[in-house]
Order: C-alpha cells, then sequence, then structure tokens
C-alpha cells in the first residue's frame, strides 16, 4: 500500500458563518482512499487545519478546512478515487465489487460514493446533443429472478440499451452508451425515443438495430424520417451464420485457411 501524505499551508481562514478570521486550533489527520497506482491501493493521510470563530455569538463555534477538489465532506474517498472508479466502470466495465477489491474498501462504501455521481450523470441531458447516428440492441443483464431489487432481487433481466454511433470530425465513431432501460420491446424503445423530444428525434439520421422487429416498429413510430439500417455486427454474423458448412475447392470458408488436401473435396 502507498501512503500520500497532504497538508495546506499556513495562513488566515475565515469563518464560513459569520465571516470573520478564526483562530487556529492546529490540525487533525483524516485518511481518505485515493485511486490505485499500478495494482497497488493508495491512502491519502490529510492533516486538516482545525480554526476556532472568535466571534461568540456566532453559532459556528469551530469548523475544519474543506477543499472539495480533495474530497467532499465527510467523504472516505478522494475525487480523484471517484472520478477513476467512474472511468473503470465506462471504459473497462468494471463492476462495483471488482473496483472495491482494487481499492481496498467494501462494496457499501464504494456503492455510496459512486451512486450520487451516476445519478447526476444519469440525469444530465447534455450526453444527447448531437447524436445523428443512433443504435440499438438488447442486453440480458443476468440468468436469476427477477424479484425487484428493493425485495433484494436484481431486477428486469433484459435490458434495451441505446449507443451514439455518430462519427467525430475525423470520421471515428464515438460509441457511447446514453443509456439502459427495463425491458426488451417495441414500448421500452418507443417510450425512451419518445422521452428524449422532438428536438433529439429529428437530429436523428440513421438508427442502427440488431434484427429484432419490435425495435424496427419504435423507429417506424417515433422515427420514421431516419434511415434504418442493420448494425455491422448483426450483418456479419448472419453472414457468417449463413455460410457455416459452405465449402469451395481447395478452401474451408468456415475459417479461412487453406483445407489440407486429404480433406478437400
Amino acid at each position: 500500500m502507498l501512503v500520500i501524505d497532504l497538508e495546506s499551508p499556513p495562513g488566515p481562514a475565515g469563518c464560513p458563518r459569520c465571516g470573520r478570521v478564526a483562530e487556529s486550533r492546529g490540525r487533525k489527520q483524516i485518511s481518505l482512499i485515493d485511486a490505485p497506482m499500478g495494482a497497488a491501493p493508495v491512502r491519502v493521510r490529510w492533516r486538516k487545519r482545525r480554526f476556532r470563530c472568535v466571534d461568540d455569538a456566532c453559532a459556528q463555534k469551530s469548523f475544519t478546512e474543506q477543499d472539495t477538489a480533495v474530497a467532499a465532506p465527510r467523504a472516505q474517498l478522494t475525487v480523484r478515487a471517484i472520478s477513476w472508479a467512474v472511468a473503470q466502470m465506462r471504459r473497462e466495465n468494471a463492476s462495483v465489487q471488482g473496483i472495491a477489491r482494487q481499492l481496498g474498501v467494501s462494496w457499501k462504501t464504494v456503492w455510496r460514493h459512486l451512486k450520487p455521481v451516476l445519478e447526476r450523470l444519469a440525469a444530465d441531458e447534455s450526453r444527447f446533443a448531437g447524436v445523428t447516428t443512433l443504435g440499438v440492441d438488447e442486453h440480458l443483464w443476468h440468468h436469476v429472478s427477477t424479484k425487484p431489487v428493493e425485495d433484494g432481487g436484481r431486477g428486469p433481466k433484459e435490458l434495451t440499451g441505446m449507443v451514439d454511433l455518430t462519427r467525430d470530425a475525423s470520421g471515428r465513431v464515438r460509441a457511447r452508451l446514453l443509456d439502459l432501460v427495463p425491458g426488451r420491446s417495441a414500448r421500452a424503445y418507443a417510450d425512451w425515443l419518445h422521452e428524449r423530444g422532438e428536438q433529439f428525434r429529428d437530429q436523428v439520421q440513421i438508427a442502427t438495430l440488431a434484427p429484432f422487429a419490435g425495435y424496427k416498429k419504435a423507429l417506424d413510430d417515433e422515427l420514421d424520417d431516419a434511415t434504418a439500417v442493420l448494425d455491422a455486427f448483426h450483418v456479419i454474423k448472419r453472414l457468417f451464420g449463413d455460410l457455416v458448412g459452405v465449402r469451395c475447392p481447395g478452401r474451408d470458408w468456415r475459417v479461412g485457411v487453406e483445407v489440407p488436401e486429404d480433406q478437400k473435396r
């Protein structure tokens, strides 16, 4: 485990309630969980400054310095650790348990810090701006009971996922997950499209989808001006599925390699 010692330089500080210059009362050390460095967990020992308000009429009495660039008040994870964890979930498909294992803390500790951040990101509608190519596909979340999460279960098995497939100025596809909603049906997708509003629907020019009639119906109902196309993954999957067992002289099309002489036919 790596340990980082942190403290701010001495200097005057104002009372957060009345604004008067406070009296220094030394320092108090707290331990924070930081983003790992390589495979090693990291801890930050922050020697926070303590103060007492000199105004006897002020209700604040005493307070400790805060720096939201380091960590939120009463948080156990640093801002950097939370940002790292969100990035792990986005780019590496990491689970909360996997993140907790790398940080050396419990599942509950990680989720308590990540949940409000993820809820805030999910409520940010700005991620839907500029989406001109929209993809959709089903996602099987688990293989157990559909018992609600609030009752100790894992919730719905099937989800519908929407992805931004818009190309940037250099021609590269963004490939950003925009949303996940419960269910795999025309209604699940159509309701999501309707909730995005007319401005979002008007900007979508191309809509890719899996070979599922329900999603096509939702597009016909909500994105009738967009060009609907089968996504590349399912085109290739269907193509090679149709070619299974097909052989040409001297070549096996199933694997695309030369066939030994004694197997040619």
